[in-house]
């Protein structure tokens, strides 16, 4: 299965990619992957801005250029509302309730979350640290 991911391109800049996770066919309506490390998890609600980062309407305490990078490896997953995340190349996710995005250290981005619907974010954090920036190596089923 494929998960969207920040990735980090040819010339070092964050860019949208994606990490395959292997999964195992449970039953007819049913896939698990490996169990994978988890150190930490938490669910909790996030800032939630009236207006997009390209919006004239955006303000932020940095800039609507401001990036900062994830710190340890971790998967978010939007439970409501959406999220609106740039990465330097340019290229913009645009998560919905029930989709996961895998941070991986060292991609810059910028995070906003320009929801009418309060932003509730799953975070899992994976072993490793914020100097950790080649590819994760998940458990294969």
């Amino acid at each position: 299965m494929k998960i969207f991911a920040m990735g980090i391109d040819q010339n070092g800049r964050s860019a949208a990619d994606f990490v395959d996770v292997a999964l195992t066919k449970v039953s007819a309506t049913e896939e698990i992957s490996a169990k994978q490390p988890g150190t930490i998890w938490r669910i909790g609600f996030r800032h939630e801005s009236p207006a997009s980062r390209t919006s004239k309407a955006y303000t932020s305490a940095a800039g609507p250029q401001e990036m900062h990078v994830g710190g340890k490896p971790h998967f978010i997953g939007i439970m409501s509302g959406h999220a609106e995340i740039t990465m330097q190349d340019g290229a913009p996710w645009r998560l919905g309730a029930g989709e996961f995005l895998y941070v991986r250290p060292g991609a810059l981005h910028h995070s906003n979350n320009p929801s009418l619907v309060p932003v509730t974010i799953f975070n899992l954090y994976m072993p490793g640290t914020a100097a950790d920036t080649q590819p994760y190596p998940f458990k294969q089923a």
